[in-house]
């Protein structure tokens, strides 16, 4: 398994594996391969971004893709997606992506949004993330 820099030609090979996962239980959401494509696209063009792909026999088997932002406290890495294909969960795939972040990245503190109750969830708390109370994340229609 090699880990590196997204460029942009890496994006297409990342969408097809982005709707692959998210098409699946537990999320069950309809992505195609385009949609998931014209999403990642957005984060890649967004100031701060950095991609991290990892990938074996010319595939792409996981990525996490985020953005450098400046907080009051210091400069913050704020993970937009990260992604697993499913045949290569619990391989140590997410752990390698994570742990070059860590090496990569000088902010000070990284952060992310994940739904409760769900694998990924468990995966970050074992990575030494945790839950700040005092957040309440809302949405509403439109």
């Amino acid at each position: 398994m090699e880990i590196r820099s997204c460029i942009e030609n890496d994006l297409k090979l990342c969408g097809e594996t982005y709707a692959e996962v998210f098409n699946q239980a537990p999320w069950d959401e309809a992505w195609t391969a385009e949609t998931a494509l014209s999403y990642l696209i957005d984060f890649y063009h967004t100031p701060g971004f950095e991609g991290i792909i990892a990938v074996e026999n010319e595939e792409v088997i996981g990525f996490l893709f985020g953005v450098k932002r400046k907080w009051w406290s210091g400069d913050e890495f704020f993970i937009n997606e990260m992604c697993v294909r499913t045949d290569q969960q619990n391989k140590g795939v997410g752990k390698a992506l994570m742990e070059h972040l860590l090496k990569l990245t000088d902010a000070e503190a990284i952060s992310l949004l994940t739904d409760r109750g769900l694998p990924a969830e468990n995966f970050y708390k074992r990575n030494g993330f945790k839950e700040i109370e005092r957040l309440v994340f809302l949405s509403r229609n439109v």
